[in-house]
């Protein structure tokens, strides 16, 4: 497979951000109409989370895709991860089945004939109309994608990972279960159990095999071995290296907060990051999957709360090796510009 120039796949992807920012506006004007609270929740997800879609929109840019078709799977099934974070955490309900059903609308986006569900049947509030429209968006882009299905059983495995953390994770006892699952499920990986389950709760791995379905299949097992659990590990425990502090405000479970020392956290963050290069330079195209994780630590890298939390020396030693580095003052750049 032809390789992208990293210069020329962050120019295609700067200029596609535009279009991320104009999906994420219909779909805030459709939760502009939906009953409180949960009003509020599609908002607050849309306005504080809309950098999960601008980053996840660079699997657009892999070769061979459909841009326009992958930008509206990834706006719409990133909005309905994000909206769902917040029903399960900002509405004091704390129902495993509750849960459970909601995140039913999640695996149903995924699959593109199911049938629609009464995903809010458990839950004490409901719409008629947002989380249904998007899992039919997600349903609609599939339904083109033309070798989406033979690479959907490693998507539904991504989706079962990312569903049960999701439910456990809310859930009462929460710490207790991810133990547990993680003990019972855990391939023998050089992980912790925090570390693991950390893994489970991105979406990347989704993105990047529903990407590979616009050709014929490739690489899948190697793509899924890269992924999960490294790249996708690596993706959230950057991301709650830069909630640490407001997770501790609201009292949210954060994963990092697991490791018995800073020291150990630093160096497993290191070791996390560089072994998600090596897995990424291994893939085709390498320069893409090596553009991803170097992304990763630029995105979540130039994050104002970095510099607050006192977290830029960790950032810097993360990035030390491979593109990081650049990436980073790109980053700053496109914040600065209200790009990202």
């Amino acid at each position: 497979m032809r390789q992208t120039p990293r210069p020329v796949l962050l120019g295609k992807f700067i200029a596609a951000l535009p279009a991320v920012k104009r999906e994420l506006s219909r779909w805030k004007s459709l939760a502009q109409t939906i009953p409180e609270p949960l009003r509020t929740q599609a908002l607050l997800s849309i306005e504080h989370k809309a950098f999960h879609c601008l980053g996840g929109s660079v699997y657009a840019q892999y070769p061979g895709v459909h841009g326009q078709t992958m930008l509206s799977f990834v706006v719409a099934l990133q909005t309905i991860s994000d909206y769902l974070d917040n029903l399960c955490d900002r509405l004091g309900v704390c129902d495993p089945s509750a849960f459970q059903l909601l995140h039913k609308s999640f695996r149903h986006a995924l699959n593109p004939y199911a049938p629609l569900n009464d995903y809010y049947a458990l839950y004490p509030y409901r719409e008629e109309t947002y989380l249904s429209s998007l899992v039919q968006q997600c349903q609609k882009t599939l339904q083109v994608i033309p070798y989406y299905h033979l690479n959907y059983p490693y998507i539904e495995r991504l989706a079962e990972y990312y569903c049960e953390l999701q439910v456990l994770k809310h859930s009462p006892r929460g710490e207790e279960l991810l133990r547990s699952w993680a003990a019972s499920i855990k391939s023998p990986q050089d992980l912790t159990w925090n570390e693991w389950t950390a893994a489970c709760g991105s979406t990347l791995g989704i993105f990047m095999f529903t990407a590979l379905s616009f050709q014929p299949p490739q690489d899948q097992d190697d793509t899924f071995h890269a992924y999960f659990p490294w790249i996708q590990g690596l993706h959230i425990l950057l991301d709650y290296l830069i909630d640490l502090e407001e997770d501790n405000q609201n009292g949210d479970l954060n994963f990092l907060t697991f490791y018995p020392s800073e020291e150990t956290r630093n160096r497993s963050l290191i070791s996390i990051a560089q072994k998600s290069k090596e897995r990424a330079i291994q893939l085709v195209p390498p320069s893409f999957h090596q553009t991803i994780v170097d992304g990763l630590i630029a995105l979540y890298g130039s994050d104002p709360k970095v510099h607050r939390q006192g977290q830029t020396s960790l950032i810097r030693h993360i990035a030390a090796s491979g593109g990081s580095v650049p990436l980073l003052t790109a980053c700053d750049v496109l914040r600065r510009t209200g790009l990202i």
